[in-house]
C-alpha cells in the first residue's frame, strides 16, 4: 500500500509541474504575440486536459436519481450554489440548452472563469468547503492535501493575467475541448476581433466587389490558410524563409495592384460621368434652340438669326462629335483597359487560386498530420494511463497476493491447530468412552445385584404369602376361638359387671394405644410405600441410563468413524490448499514477467516518443516524407497498442483465474470452518451429555445415600415397632389369662350366686317378684352391650395381629434392602479405589484400547445384550 501511494503522490506531482509548465508556456505566447489565448493554442490543450484530471483523480463515484454519473460540474454547484457572485458563472452554464452532461458543463464553466478571470477564485473558494470537498474526493485527492492545493491555487492565479478568448457556446463540449477556434464566413472571428488590422484584411474588400461566389470560395481558404500556417509557425519551421512568409508577401503584393487598379476604374468611372453631364447640357440647348426656332416668325433678322445659331450650333456639333468621338475612344480604351485588367485579375486570380489550393492541401496534409499526431499523442497517453493502471493493478494484485498467502498461512496455522484440538478431543472422547464404558460396567453390576434383589424379594414375598395364609389360619382359628370365648364371657358377664367396667377402662385404654399403633403403621406403610415408588423409579431411570449408554455407544463409535472421515478430509483440503498455494506462485511469476514486459514496452514507447517528438522538430524535411513516416509510426504504435491490448487480455484472465482459485479456496475455508463448527458443536453435545449422564449419577448415588437413609430410620423405626408389638402380645396374652381367671371367677361366682340366690328367694321372694322383670330387661341390655365389646375386641386383635404381620414383612424387606445397598455400597468403593489406581495406567490402557476396538465392541454388545436380557426377565 505504501508503494502504491507512493506511486499515485509522484504521479500528482508530475502532472502538477506539467500543469505549472502549461501555464508559464500560454503566459510566454500572450506575452509574445500581445493577443487574446483561443483554443487554437496546444498549450491551453494541455492545460485544460491537465486540470480535468486534477478534478477527477480519486473522485467519489456519485450518480443522479436517474442513473446519470455526476462530475466536478455537481461539486462545483455545490460549493458555489449559496455564495453570491460567483454562481454568475453557474447559472450562466445552466441557461445553455446544448450541454446535456455533467462533464460538459463543467467544461463551460471552465472556460467561462478563464475569459472572466475568476478561475483561481472560484476553485479557492471550492476549496475552502472541506466538508463539500471531502464528501466529493477520497484521501488520495490533491484537493485534501495543503500543499498540494496551495501550489494549484498559485498556478492558477497566474492565468489572471492571460487574456482568453474561448466561447463556451457553440462547440460540443459533452464530447471533448474544442481543438481549433471556431470562425464564421462574412463576419470576423472573436480571435481576430483582438489582433490589431493587417493588411491581410484588404483582400475581403477586393473579393468582395469582385464576385460574391468567388468571395464564399476563397475567404475560408485564405482564414484556413492563415490558420494552418500560423500552426505551421507554431511548430517552430524557419521564420524568413517559410512558406507563410512568401504567401503573405505575395498577397499584399496582389492586394496593392488590386488598389492601384480599383483606383484607376473609378477615376475613368469618374471621367465618364463629368462626360455624360455634358452630353446632356448640350442636348438641352438644341432642343431649346429647335423649339425656339419654331416658334419664331420668318423675318430676316430670325433669319439672321437662325443662320448665327446655325453657325454658333455647328461648332457646337462638331465639338459634339469630337468629344463624342473622343468619349468613345476613351471609353473603348477604358473598356479594353478594363477587359485587360479584368483579364489580369482574373489570371492573378486563378494563379492565386491554385496557389492558395496548393497551399491548403498541403496545410490540409499537415493538419490531417497534426490530427493523427495529436491522437497518437492521445493514444500514448492513454497506453502510459494503461500502462499505470496496470503497475497499480499489478502492485494490488501483489500485495492482494501476500494478503491471501498470509491468510493461506493463518489458515494453515489454525488448520494445525485445529487437527491438534481435534486430536485432543478425540483422545478425551476416548477418555469419556472408557469412562462411560466403566460406568455401563458399573451399571451393570448394579443392575445384577438389583436383580439378585429383586429374586430375594420375590422369594421374600412368597415366604410372606405363606405365611400370610398360615396366619389366616390362625386367625380363624383364633376367631374360633375367641367365638367360644365370647360365648363362655357372655355367661360370665352376667356375674362380672364390675370386673368388666375394669376391663372396659383397660380395653379403652388398649384401644387408643392401639390406635396410635395403627397411625404409626399407616405411617410407616406410607413411607415403605414411597420407598418402594422410588425404587421402581430407580430402576426405570436406570434401564433409561443402560438404554442411553447404549445408544451413546453407538453414537460415539459412528463419532469417531466420523472423525477420522474428517480429518482425512482436511488433510485432503490441506494438499488442494498447497496445491493452490503453488498455483498461484507460479501466477505471481507469471504476473511479474508480464509486468517486465509491460515496462520493457513502456520503455520503447517511451523511446519511440521521443524519436517522435525529434522527427516533428526537424521540420525541414518534405511533407510526403513526414507522412510515410508517420503512418509506419502509426502503424507501429497500433501494432504494439494490439499486442499491449493483447497481453492486457492474457493479464486479464490469469487475473479472472486467480480471483476464481482465491474464491474456491475462501469458499473451501469456510466449509472447513463450518464443519469445524459443526465438530464443535457436537463435541459440546457430547460433552454436555456425558456432563448430564455424570450428574444423573451424582443424583442416583445422592438418591441412594438418602434411601440408605430412610431404610436406616425405618429400621430403627421397625425395630420400635417390634418392641412394641412385643409389649402388645404381652398383654393380650394378659388379657386372655385374665379372661381366663375372670371365667374361673365367673363359675365360683355363679356358684356363691346360687346359694345366695336360694338364700334370697326365701327371704326376698315378695321383693323378687316385683323387679324381676327389671332386672332381667337390665341384664339383657348389659349382655348385649358386652357382647357387642367383645366383638370389637375381637377385632381389634386380628387387626393387631394382621399389623404385626406386615410389619414383620416390612422389617424383612427392610432388611432385603438394606443387604442389597451394603452390596452396592461395596461396589461403589471398590469401583472408586479401581479408578484411582487406573490413572496411572492412562497410556496402556489407550494402547490396549486401540489394539482392542473390536474385542471392546463386542463386550459392549454383550452388555446391551444382557441388559436386554435383564429388562426381559423383568418384565416376565
Amino acid at each position: 500500500m505504501a508503494s502504491s501511494s507512493s506511486v499515485g503522490d509522484n504521479q500528482l506531482q508530475r502532472i502538477i509541474r506539467d500543469l505549472h509548465d502549461a501555464v508559464s508556456e500560454l503566459s510566454k505566447e500572450h506575452n509574445e504575440c500581445g493577443e487574446p489565448v483561443t483554443d487554437d493554442s496546444s498549450y491551453l490543450h494541455k492545460f485544460f486536459y491537465k486540470l480535468e484530471y486534477l478534478l477527477q483523480f480519486d473522485q467519489k463515484e456519485k450518480t443522479t436519481f436517474l442513473g446519470q454519473r455526476k462530475d466536478y460540474w455537481d461539486y462545483f454547484c455545490d460549493c458555489l450554489i449559496k455564495i453570491k457572485g460567483a454562481n454568475d458563472g453557474i447559472r450562466f452554464v445552466k441557461s445553455i440548452p446544448e450541454l446535456k452532461t455533467s462533464l460538459g458543463k463543467g467544461r463551460a464553466f471552465i472556460r467561462y472563469s478563464l475569459v472572466h478571470q475568476r478561475l483561481a477564485d472560484t476553485l479557492q473558494q471550492c476549496l475552502i468547503n472541506q466538508k463539500v470537498t471531502s464528501d466529493w474526493y477520497y484521501a488520495r485527492s490533491p484537493f485534501l492535501k495543503s500543499h498540494l492545493t496551495a501550489d494549484i491555487i498559485n498556478h492558477l492565479y497566474e492565468l489572471n493575467q492571460i487574456q482568453f478568448d474561448v466561447a463556451a457556446r457553440g462547440y460540443d463540449l459533452d464530447a471533448d475541448w474544442p481543438k481549433f477556434a471556431r470562425r464564421t464566413l462574412g463576419t470576423a472571428s472573436p480571435a481576430s476581433l483582438w489582433r490589431p488590422p493587417s493588411r491581410c484584411s484588404s483582400i475581403n474588400s477586393l473579393i468582395s466587389s469582385y464576385s460574391h461566389s468567388q468571395a464564399q470560395e476563397f475567404l475560408p481558404i485564405s482564414d484556413l490558410s492563415q490558420s494552418l500556417l500560423g500552426e505551421l509557425g507554431e511548430l517552430g519551421e524557419p521564420s524568413p524563409c517559410s512558406i507563410a512568409e512568401n504567401l503573405r508577401i505575395e498577397l499584399d503584393q496582389s492586394e496593392l495592384r488590386q488598389q492601384e487598379l480599383l483606383i484607376q476604374v473609378q477615376e475613368f468611372g469618374k471621367e465618364a460621368t463629368e462626360l455624360k453631364g455634358v452630353v446632356k447640357d448640350l442636348q438641352g440647348q438644341l432642343l431649346a434652340v429647335q423649339k425656339s426656332s419654331s416658334h419664331s416668325v420668318s423675318t430676316a433678322a430670325q433669319s439672321n438669326q437662325e443662320t448665327e445659331n446655325q453657325e454658333r450650333v455647328n461648332p457646337l456639333q462638331t465639338c459634339r462629335e469630337a468629344i463624342n468621338s473622343e468619349l468613345h475612344d476613351r471609353l473603348t480604351a477604358a473598356e479594353n483597359k478594363n477587359m485587360e485588367l479584368l483579364s489580369k485579375l482574373d489570371e492573378a486570380l486563378k494563379e492565386k487560386g491554385q496557389q492558395t489550393a496548393s497551399y491548403c492541401n498541403s496545410a490540409w496534409k499537415i493538419q490531417e498530420l497534426l490530427d493523427k499526431q495529436k491522437t497518437t499523442e492521445e493514444e500514448r497517453l492513454e497506453v502510459k494511463r494503461e500502462a499505470e493502471d496496470r503497475t497499480r493493478h499489478s502492485e494490488r494484485l501483489s500485495q492482494e497476493l501476500k494478503l491471501r498467502e498470509e491468510e493461506l498461512r493463518k489458515s494453515e496455522e489454525k488448520l494445525a491447530e485445529v487437527t491438534a484440538r481435534a486430536h485432543d478431543e478425540r483422545e478425551e472422547a476416548l477418555k469419556r468412552l472408557e469412562e462411560l464404558q466403566s460406568a455401563v460396567r458399573r451399571i451393570q453390576g448394579v443392575l445384577s445385584l438389583k436383580e439378585k434383589e429383586t429374586g430375594n424379594l420375590r422369594a421374600q414375598l412368597q415366604d410372606l404369602q405363606s405365611s400370610l395364609e398360615c396366619r389366616e389360619r390362625q386367625a380363624e382359628d383364633l376367631r374360633k376361638r375367641l367365638h367360644e370365648e365370647r360365648e363362655e364371657v357372655e355367661q360370665r358377664w352376667s356375674m362380672s359387671s364390675s370386673q368388666n367396667e375394669e376391663l372396659e377402662t383397660q380395653l379403652l385404654d388398649q384401644r387408643r394405644a392401639l390406635k396410635n399403633r395403627e397411625k404409626e403403621l399407616a405411617v410407616s406403610s406410607e413411607r415403605i410405600k414411597h420407598l418402594e415408588e422410588q425404587l421402581e423409579k430407580l430402576n426405570v431411570e436406570k434401564e433409561n441410563l443402560s438404554s442411553r449408554l447404549a445408544d451413546n455407544e453407538v453414537v460415539f463409535s459412528e463419532n469417531i468413524e466420523d472423525y477420522k472421515t474428517k480429518c482425512s478430509n482436511l488433510m485432503e483440503i490441506n494438499a488442494k490448499l498447497l496445491q493452490s498455494v503453488t498455483k498461484s506462485e507460479g501466477s505471481i511469476t507469471e504476473l511479474t514477467e508480464s509486468r517486465a514486459a509491460l515496462l520493457e514496452q513502456l520503455a520503447s514507447l517511451r523511446a519511440s516518443e521521443k524519436h517522435l517528438k525529434g522527427r516533428v522538430e526537424a521540420a525541414k524535411m518534405c511533407v510526403e516524407d513526414r507522412e510515410k513516416k508517420l503512418l509506419d509510426e502509426n502503424l507501429h504504435l497500433e501494432e504494439t497498442a494490439q499486442k499491449t491490448l493483447i497481453q492486457k487480455e492474457v493479464s486479464n484472465a490469469q487475473l479472472k483465474k486467480l480471483e476464481h482459485e482465491n474464491r474456491e479456496l475462501f469458499e473451501v475455508q469456510s466449509l472447513l470452518k463450518k464443519q469445524l463448527a459443526t465438530t464443535q458443536q457436537e463435541l459440546d453435545l457430547f460433552t454436555a451429555k456425558a456432563a448430564k449422564l455424570d450428574q444423573n449419577l451424582i443424583v442416583s448415588q445422592r438418591s441412594q445415600a438418602e434411601l440408605l437413609e430412610k431404610l436406616q430410620e425405618t429400621e430403627a423405626k421397625l425395630k420400635e415397632q417390634t418392641v412394641e408389638c412385643g409389649r402388645l402380645q404381652v398383654r393380650a396374652e394378659e388379657l386372655e389369662r385374665r379372661t381366663g381367671e375372670l371365667h374361673d371367677e365367673k363359675g365360683a361366682a355363679e356358684s356363691n350366686e346360687k346359694v345366695q340366690k336360694l338364700h334370697d328367694e326365701h327371704q326376698t321372694s315378695s321383693m323378687e317378684t316385683k323387679g324381676a322383670p327389671f332386672r332381667l330387661v337390665i341384664a339383657e341390655a348389659q349382655l348385649e352391650l358386652n357382647l357387642r365389646e367383645v366383638q370389637r375386641l375381637q377385632e381389634e386383635v386380628v387387626e393387631l395381629r394382621a399389623q404385626l404381620l406386615a410389619g414383620t414383612e416390612e422389617r424383612m424387606k427392610v432388611q432385603a434392602l438394606q443387604e442389597v445397598t451394603e452390596s452396592s455400597r461395596e461396589d461403589y468403593l471398590r469401583k472408586n479405589n479401581l479408578r484411582r489406581y487406573a490413572g496411572q495406567g492412562k497410556d496402556e490402557r489407550r494402547q490396549r484400547t486401540r489394539q482392542d476396538d473390536p474385542e471392546r465392541r463386542l463386550l459392549c454388545g454383550s452388555v446391551t445384550e444382557r441388559l436386554r436380557l435383564g429388562q426381559v426377565w423383568l418384565r416376565r
